[in-house]
């Protein structure tokens, strides 16, 4: 799908942003552990057809949709200085009140025309900006990006909604204390985000000088991810002490978050219901029919008649598959310890760590 990551069992059923915008081929950062490197290939080139996409669609939206600027490749990495593709993009969004969340690895947001357009669209509630980091000091996985300090201060001068992202937290390597990491960032951001490392079955003897404890991230069981719940529950508390909001991406374990991952709860948009939601309702009732769920206020079911084509059919699937994940028990488990479906009904798992959260 060009405007829209596809449907996946973990996709569908975890991620409120779903609709995308690809300014460029490749990435110039070629950092490591990136997982985008799976689904990409060739010479790094702009992309000017996702201009005219884009603004094709951007006209016929009446509801504020948010779109991922991007996801396959850093949208402000060097060959933007030229093209400026991404900025092209941006003022589409502006025009046409669409909200955009902005996740980069670059200090080019704290560059004119960047940052001006971006603190515009901040004043219309239209920018979420999220700067990846993978540690405060270390650069040796990602030696092509920016040093992590100059992004920490790009992140601090522009006035948006920001997000530190720690992606991939990476188990002792990108700290050792948590509490001391929040304490070192709480003024930079508004909320932090993380998601442990991802890799292939192949490269986990060059991370296992990190970390040695590692689960299934995909169904398949090719892709592996870090398992560090407590850590996750370390920066989870640290985040609270600090008030800095802290959500997860991808994890499932929303007892720890107090804010949706990619910071939509900063601006004014429309959503689709995820497993969040689900979580929510059964903090209150324990117990649902799966047939009984509504999603009021959400982009769902009729709701999505509303929209263009192009934009209804991608959510529509991810709808599907997401109803679907909900009736199959195995794959819920997968996906969440907090949540199970029994004899036709969801049912929240009792734990002394499953306390409610503030999304």
């Amino acid at each position: 799908m060009e405007l829209a990551i596809n449907p996946s069992k973990i996709i569908s059923p975890l991620c409120y942003s779903v609709l995308r915008l690809e300014p460029y081929t490749n990435c110039a950062y070629s950092c490591l552990y990136c997982y985008a490197r799976w689904y990409r290939g060739g010479r790094i080139k702009p992309r000017p057809r996702a201009i005219g996409m884009f603004a094709k669609i951007a006209k016929k939206l009446d509801l504020k949709i948010p779109f991922r600027l991007a996801t396959l490749s850093d949208p402000l990495q060097d060959i933007e200085e030229n093209a400026k593709v991404s900025y092209k993009l941006m003022r589409i969004a502006k025009e046409n009140e669409i909200p955009i969340i902005l996740s980069t690895k670059s200090d080019r947001i704290a560059k004119n025309p960047w940052k001006s357009l971006i603190e515009e669209m901040a004043k219309d509630g239209l920018v979420v900006v999220q700067v990846s980091i993978s540690s405060l000091e270390r650069n040796d996985l990602e030696p092509r990006a920016p040093h992590p300090q100059n992004r920490i201060e790009a992140l601090e001068i522009i006035d948006a909604p920001k997000i530190l992202r720690l992606q991939p937290l990476i188990p002792n390597y990108s700290f050792r204390n948590a509490e001391e990491f929040v304490e070192r960032v709480k003024d930079v951001a508004d909320q932090i985000t993380t998601e442990p490392l991802r890799i292939e079955k192949g490269e986990i003897e060059f991370y296992n000088k990190f970390w040695s404890r590692w689960t299934h991230y995909s169904f398949e069981g090719e892709l592996l991810k870090a398992d560090c719940y407590e850590i996750l529950e370390e920066l989870s508390v640290a985040c609270r002490k600090y008030g800095l909001d802290f959500g997860l991406c991808k994890e499932g374990y929303f007892h720890l978050e107090t804010a949706n991952c990619c910071g939509l709860h900063m601006i004014e948009c429309k959503l689709r219901p995820t497993l969040r939601e689900v979580y929510k309702i059964l903090l209150e009732r324990k117990e649902i029919d799966v047939n009984d769920l509504k999603f009021e206020g959400y982009l769902f079911g009729e709701r999505l008649s509303e929209l263009p084509r192009a934009i209804r059919k991608a959510l529509r699937f991810h709808e599907k598959l997401f109803l679907k994940c909900l009736r199959d028990n195995s794959c819920l488990s997968h996906l969440t310890p907090l949540i199970r479906f029994e004899d036709g009904k969801l049912k929240l798992i009792s734990s002394d760590q499953n306390q409610p959260s503030e999304l």
